[in-house]
């Protein structure tokens, strides 16, 4: 898989990506030795097919989501879990999916429904990521998000976010997933033994950004502290583990033309949209291009179609909202949250199947 390009979110808090899917992604390239690749910062999940972060290019494939990124380099010879048995196999599904649900909310609960992480920590940060204008909407839109999938844990709504409350059924539900992958990893350094597989990139993909960051109402990073020390020095491992030789080619870089800011660089974007073809971020020779293929074709016009789509969308979003104030003073943070609300809805309990050892 030579020049193959992974779009991610960019890094902060000392790890290469600030979502727990490209960490989990960027740890199984890691896992199976796989240095043919180069990290493409991006930031703009509306680059995706699917609209979602990470992505691989891969020669004409382009692949989209964690669990389809790593099911397509497992079938092309990167595959992490293959000294597994068919029953382990079974139970590293089950963990993933507990993992994939429980860590999930807990981590969009500390980070969006918090108000002090959110104001204080979350929004700065993804707004360090995003380009004009997005860096003042793309972060409001995700927190009501959030906020409208974990409300079912318990808190109070109180313009927009959910208040600190000690009996929200959420630390509940992490000290349970904690609970159940410190049994699993026992005295191993990983999951499954001695090797890591891709349960362990899942893992700590979620338990590395509730851990690590630094915010203002660290409830989880508390609770892996206190309780769960051997969760905190697997971890560490992990990360030593996966993050201390990447290769140089993994180390991120600036987007390709492909990806051109249309707000920053309108010519340079409708040159490289409308006018050429995609191009490695690494290529260095002049080469003939080849013709494209009936489906690369079809790609590019439906590329088209919503970046145009998008843009229309972003001005007629800012245009019926009154977004005007483009100011991060911390002065004018509070004021700020007064216009947005978040949706009520019924309280729903969602049972969690806990896979076990037995």
């Amino acid at each position: 898989m030579p020049d193959a390009e992974l779009y991610i979110y960019g890094g902060a808090f000392g790890l290469p990506s600030i979502d727990p899917q490209c960490l989990a992604l960027i740890s199984y390239l890691s896992i199976v030795s796989h240095q043919e690749y180069t990290i493409v910062e991006s930031n703009d999940p509306g680059i995706s097919p699917t609209g979602e972060l990470p992505m691989l290019h891969d020669g004409k494939n382009w692949i989209a989501g964690t669990n389809r990124i790593i099911a397509y380099l497992s079938k092309t010879g990167y595959n992490s879990n293959e000294d597994l048995s068919t029953e382990d196999l079974a139970k590293s599904v089950a963990y993933s999916s507990l993992v994939d649900e429980s860590l999930q909310d807990s981590l969009l609960f500390s980070w969006f429904a918090d108000d002090d992480n959110f104001l204080g920590t979350t929004r700065k940060t993804y707004s360090n990521l995003l380009p004009i204008p997005a860096r003042y909407i793309r972060p409001m839109q995700m927190r009501k998000s959030a906020v409208q999938r974990v409300q079912k844990y318990g808190g109070k709504v109180e313009a927009g976010s959910l208040t600190h409350a000690e009996n929200t059924r959420i630390y509940d539900l992490a000290r349970d997933c904690y609970r159940v992958l410190d049994r699993k990893l026992g005295e191993n350094d990983f999951l499954f033994g001695v090797k890591p597989t891709s349960l362990d990139a899942k893992a700590f993909g979620y338990l590395a950004l509730q851990l690590y960051p630094e915010i203002p109402n660290p409830r989880f990073q508390m609770i892996l502290n206190s309780q769960f020390p051997r969760l905190v020095a697997y971890c560490n491992r992990c990360k030593e583990e996966f993050f201390a030789n990447l290769p140089d080619s993994a180390l991120p870089t600036e987007a390709s033309p492909f990806f051109t800011n249309p707000i920053s660089s309108p010519k340079e974007w409708f040159k490289n949209t409308f006018l050429s073809g995609s191009k490695s971020v690494s290529s260095t020779t002049t080469k003939e291009k080849p013709k494209k293929t009936q489906e690369e074709g079809d790609f590019d016009l439906k590329r088209i179609y919503a970046v145009t789509f998008g843009l229309v969308a972003m001005v007629a979003y800012v245009i019926i909202n009154g977004i005007v104030v483009i100011g991060t003073d911390e002065g004018e943070e509070e004021q700020e949250e007064g216009g947005y609300f978040m949706a009520g809805g019924d309280d729903v309990d969602d049972d969690i199947n806990v896979p076990s050892d037995d």
